[in-house]
Parts: C-alpha cells; sequence; structure tokens
C-alpha cells in the first residue's frame, strides 16, 4: 500500500469552497476551478449526494466504466485526514477543515467529560452505550454553521439537507432521490445536500468483498440513473466521505511499553490515533510505540501535524490542543489498533489511514 496524504487544494473542501462561492457564501478556502466552471453555466439545481465509504477504489471494483457513476467521474480527489465519516462529513456540512471544526474522528476526549465521547451518538467511548451527557456534548462544544443553512441567509437560493439523520428521516435511496426529485421540481435557485451511510456500514462489518456492498453499490447506481431522467437543468455532484479497506487488528493492552507511557485512553480512530502522554515520558513512547507499531504507523507530534498542515488549512480551533493530544498516529498499512483487551468483536474493514484506497474519493459530475 502506498502512503497518501491529503491534498486540500483538490479535496472535499475545494468542492464545498467552489459550491460556496457559487451561492454567495463566503470561503477562506480555495476553491476547484473545475467545478467553479461547471457551476458557472447557472443551473436552476444543485445537488451534492454523498454516499459513505464509496470511494475510488471501491467504485472502481464494483461498476464497470460503462456504468453511470463511472462514466462521469470527472475528477479523483482527496478525502481530509482523518478520511473518516466525522471529519469529512463535517467538513461537508460546514465548508470547514477539520483543524476548523473540530469533529476529527468517531471518539474524541472532553475535559469536561473527563472522558472519550462517540461524539455522533453521543456516549462515552467503550461503555456500550451510556449517554455521555444530558446534551450533545460535541454540538455544545464544537458547534458550525451547516453550509445549507448559510446559503439559505445569502438568500440566491433555498437548500435542503436529506438523511436518515435529518427531519424527516430518510429510509432508503430511493426515498432520498424521490425527494431530491420533488424539491428539484420547485420553483428558484435550489442547493441539496444528501448523505447514504452506505456502502461503508455492510462493509464495516461484512468485509468489502461481500455480496451485500456490490448489491448496495448496484442499487445505488440503479436509483441515481433513474433519478437523473427526472432531473432537468440540475448539477448532480456524487462524492463519497472516505474509502476503507479490510483490516487486522492489533490490541493496545499487548503493548505495556507503549500503555505505560499514557495519561489516558488513546482516543479519535482505530486508523487514526490520538495520545496524551504522560509528561516526561515522551522520548520512552515515541520509542516504544515505534517499535510497536512503526511497520504500519506513521507518527506525529502535535506540533508537526500543526506544521505540516494535517488536518487541513485554516485557524486551528481554540481546542485543538485537546483535540489532538500529544500526538497522532496514522495508518500506512491494512493495521486498526483496538484500545480494549483481545476480542473476536471487531470490524472487518476501517478506515482513516493514509492509504489511497482510503483518501482517494472520486468527483463525479452529471449534467441533466
Amino acid at each position: 500500500m502506498s502512503i497518501c496524504y491529503p491534498d486540500y487544494s483538490r479535496s472535499l473542501l475545494s468542492v464545498i469552497a467552489s459550491i460556496s462561492a457559487n451561492f454567495g457564501v463566503k470561503t477562506s478556502h480555495a476553491s476547484l476551478p473545475m467545478l467553479d466552471a461547471e457551476l458557472a453555466r447557472g443551473y436552476k439545481n444543485v445537488v451534492l449526494m454523498l454516499f459513505d465509504g464509496l470511494g475510488t477504489e471501491i467504485l472502481g471494483r464494483y461498476l464497470p466504466p460503462s456504468s453511470l457513476l463511472r462514466r462521469h467521474v470527472a475528477a479523483e480527489i482527496s478525502s481530509v485526514f482523518p478520511p473518516t465519516t466525522t471529519a469529512a462529513t463535517i467538513t461537508v456540512e460546514s465548508g470547514l477543515a477539520p483543524i476548523e471544526h473540530g469533529w476529527l474522528g468517531w471518539s474524541l476526549y472532553f475535559e469536561e467529560i473527563g472522558a472519550n465521547v462517540s461524539i455522533f451518538p453521543n456516549t462515552l467511548s467503550g461503555s456500550g452505550g451510556v449517554p455521555a451527557a444530558d446534551y450533545h456534548v460535541a454540538r455544545w462544544y464544537l458547534p458550525y454553521e451547516r453550509l445549507a443553512d448559510k446559503i439559505k441567509s445569502a438568500g440566491k437560493a433555498n437548500a435542503k439537507i436529506i438523511s436518515p439523520f435529518a427531519e424527516p428521516a430518510t429510509v432508503s435511496v430511493r426515498e432520498i432521490c424521490e425527494i431530491i426529485e420533488q424539491f428539484c421540481a420547485e420553483a428558484g435557485k435550489k442547493f441539496v445536500y444528501a448523505y447514504w451511510p452506505q456502502p461503508d456500514e455492510d462493509m464495516h462489518i461484512l468485509g468489502t468483498s461481500h455480496g451485500a456492498v456490490k448489491r448496495h453499490i448496484k442499487e445505488i447506481e440503479k436509483e441515481l440513473d433513474r433519478l437523473c431522467g427526472k432531473l432537468s437543468d440540475t448539477l448532480l455532484i456524487v462524492t463519497a466521505d472516505h474509502g476503507i479497506i479490510d483490516v487486522t487488528w492489533r490490541f493496545l493492552p499487548e503493548y505495556p511499553g507503549v500503555t505505560r507511557c499514557l495519561a489516558r485512553t488513546p482516543w479519535m480512530e482505530p486508523r487514526a490515533m490520538a495520545f496524551a502522554v504522560l509528561p516526561g515520558h515522551e522520548r520512552e513512547f515515541v520509542r516504544e510505540f515505534n517499535s510497536a507499531f512503526g511497520d504500519c504507523f506513521v507518527l506525529f507530534s502535535r506540533e508537526e501535524a500543526l506544521q505540516a498542515g494535517l488536518f487541513g488549512p485554516g485557524t486551528p480551533h481554540p481546542r485543538a490542543n485537546e483535540l489532538l493530544g500529544d500526538f497522532t498516529a496514522a495508518a500506512t498499512g491494512s493495521v486498526a489498533i483496538e484500545v480494549r483487551e483481545r476480542t473476536e468483536d471487531v470490524l472487518r474493514a476501517a478506515h482513516a489511514g493514509l492509504t489511497d484506497a482510503e483518501m482517494r474519493v472520486p468527483l463525479i459530475l452529471i449534467k441533466t
């Protein structure tokens, strides 16, 4: 596997910068010139559809070159770091880089809670579902304004978000497409952001080669083909938040040389892990971690990660030091790290590492 760092000049962040500029929303990030040129045609409707986990490699594995989606691949672009749903979809929703919005991974440490919080479900990480608080911790401490709301406020277009987590919640790709069709038929300029959690959900549990994955991708192709036949004067932009790979697991408690250096349980992602190290143990931690995991992870100090722009351009969130910890380890092979004792209850596939298959996503442009 080859190492692939995020390219924020041709990334999901660039796509949202282009859409923002098109609808009169101020952005501090560089847009994507090829998308700027297409949006300048002045479509009545701009529809952005994001399919979780449908990276370039997965798309090419399951759909032939003659398929609708592959025929309309305009470019291969970069996800963000970490290439994971939390960091990438909040970038898409907000127009901010991960270092700016702070939603860096599935699990984040919050001093106020004194624990790691699984930020989407708002539960204590590793607790089996115990609520983290009687309020949504991440939304309270890491608030952001959604692009759809910014577009409506700019007054040039109406905007809508469609997903299983929006109101009303959608239950299928077909239902998403039907809502898009109805909304786009209304008068006036419009922007739609639609999210669907497959094929990522199945790949995590079943692996990337399971037949269910192929069925989901074929369904996406079929429903989008049908949708395109119903739309007019619309630019349909299709992409993914990240790719995904099959993984093997190593269990952190089996490496006492590493764990004795830690101030608390690591957080973020199994393939992009953040560490808080006991004062005075920094050199020991680097030595022990590289001895244990240097064959499949690269280790960055917080300062190195920030200087390299690993988490994107822009002003770091005020809580960046807390969120990043002292070190970040990014996977370069197929290994994921579990913070619990050895168990068989692990996922078959994962993402958030620095491999081509995880970082590269398609930019698909379909004009109707």
